[in-house]
């Protein structure tokens, strides 16, 4: 593990030269540590607190993933801007979240979890668009500090109690303000429904880095901890997941409603991830092995396919000034290709075949309907709620005629090239299912 970590902290001196060099580096580094990882056991590369699984390795990938396509989004800003101040935040970031997925101790998970909020503040309050940038800054870090709080307690209790707290020691914890102040810190990090105001608020101010970095990665940390402590909190999962996964599916049938009058893209965007974090809640709270499956896919699936429609909308932005679907028409005209990689991703993101969602959400609705077939009726709505505001993403912005935009051509080598990477990836992913598929039998 130790030569990964040197490998991301001897980055930093690329981020000062302000060039592609940063890029390649990590771009390398992605496919150095992805085909040379080679686990058959539950933990591997166990060193100094520090191991990973199945289950680490996909969101670790998916992480140098996204901020491989993040440098991308910003070339728009390269040599000026302060570029290499964002290629050294950019850095911090993936060692903060290396770390995070990589370590077995749970306070160490905590201070990386919360260290990993930093650099995207810098990100948001740096290259934000408007002055509000600085209140949703402070939205997203005090929603998170004031969740994570009472984990921090929770976590040098247990330490103090039992005299560890290892991700490979487990043991049953029956306090149900103990369990409920464990799970309260991940549910803000989703969002769950209630819980996510800071999300939206956001996602507006943020530039698009930011974006695919919150919707990609950030949104899955929730999930990773949820995954981990699984094993430790049966007894909150057992007597008090009705509450959770109702709450969760409710909330995601209302923000499909809110979804389909937003007229703003990246707030339509951002919604839609509240919405599939439902699911993924609901699948996780289940308890089940096809909930824990779908969850773990529609988490990856959700970052690959949503950081590239924040991406997609961040081109149109810079293009067009604007993200309104009021103003922005016709674009099937003059952006062909643009719409073809919109068609695709909207495709992918109400789930349709061949998509790592339509596998992901499979696996929940069938965890849902094993856990009560009351939820069939919610289920229904939300993924054709799903459906109807993917579609209308696209038809409202390709279709129609706008005579301001008649004189627009279509994107450049590096918009495309980026697009292609995300697609790589996430079909990729589909075709590989053999690596993860198994992961939840060293759950179970």
């Amino acid at each position: 593990m130790l030569k990964y970590l040197i490998y991301i902290f001897f980055l930093t001196p690329f981020c000062f030269l302000n060039n592609l060099l940063m890029w390649i580096n990590i771009f390398f580094f992605f496919f150095f540590f992805f085909f040379f990882f080679f686990i058959n056991d539950f933990y591997g590369l166990i060193s100094f607190g520090f191991g990973l699984d199945k289950i680490s390795f996909g969101f670790c990938i998916l992480s140098l993933w996204i901020c491989v396509l993040m440098i991308y989004s910003m070339m728009f800003y390269s040599f000026t801007f302060y570029f290499w101040i964002f290629l050294f935040n950019l850095n911090l970031m993936i060692f903060f979240l290396f770390m995070c997925f990589s370590v077995l101790n749970m306070f160490s998970f905590y201070f990386f979890f919360e260290s990993s909020i930093l650099p995207v503040f810098l990100i948001i309050l740096g290259w934000g668009y408007q002055p509000e940038r600085i209140n949703s800054g402070m939205y997203l870090i005090f929603y998170t500090l004031f969740s994570s709080l009472p984990l921090l307690l929770c976590i040098l209790y247990i330490s103090s109690v039992y005299g560890y707290f290892y991700f490979l020691n487990f043991f049953s914890l029956n306090s149900f303000f103990i369990s409920f102040f464990f799970l309260f810190a991940f549910l803000v990090k989703f969002p769950m429904f209630l819980f996510h105001f800071w999300l939206p608020k956001a996602h507006v101010e943020a530039p698009v880095s930011g974006s695919m970095i919150l919707a990609g990665v950030m949104l899955s940390l929730g999930g990773y901890g949820f995954i981990r402590l699984s094993l430790f909190l049966d007894y909150f999962f057992y007597f008090y997941s009705y509450i959770i996964i109702s709450l969760s599916l409710f909330g995601s049938f209302f923000i499909g409603l809110v979804c389909l009058i937003q007229m703003d893209l990246k707030i339509l965007i951002a919604y839609s991830s509240v919405s599939h974090m439902g699911l993924v809640i609901s699948g996780l709270f289940t308890f089940s092995d096809c909930g824990f499956l779908g969850g773990y896919f529609l988490m990856i699936g959700h970052g690959l396919i949503s950081s590239g429609l924040f991406y997609w909308v961040g081109c149109i932005y810079n293009r067009f000034g604007t993200r309104s679907l009021l103003i922005i028409k016709g674009l099937m005209n003059y952006m062909p290709s643009f719409s073809f990689f919109l068609f695709l991703l909207c495709a992918c993101n109400m789930s349709c075949p061949p998509s790592l969602n339509l596998f992901s959400e499979i696996c929940i609705i069938f965890s849902l309907f094993s856990w009560s077939l009351l939820s069939m009726i919610y289920v229904f709505f939300i993924l054709f709620f799903s459906a109807c505001y993917s579609i209308l993403i696209f038809s409202l912005s390709q279709h129609g005629h706008s005579s301001s935009l008649s004189f627009f051509m279509d994107g450049g080598f590096f918009w495309m090239l980026c697009f292609f990477l995300t697609f790589i990836s996430f079909f990729y992913l589909y075709f590989w299912f053999s690596f993860f598929f198994f992961f939840y039998f060293y759950l179970f």
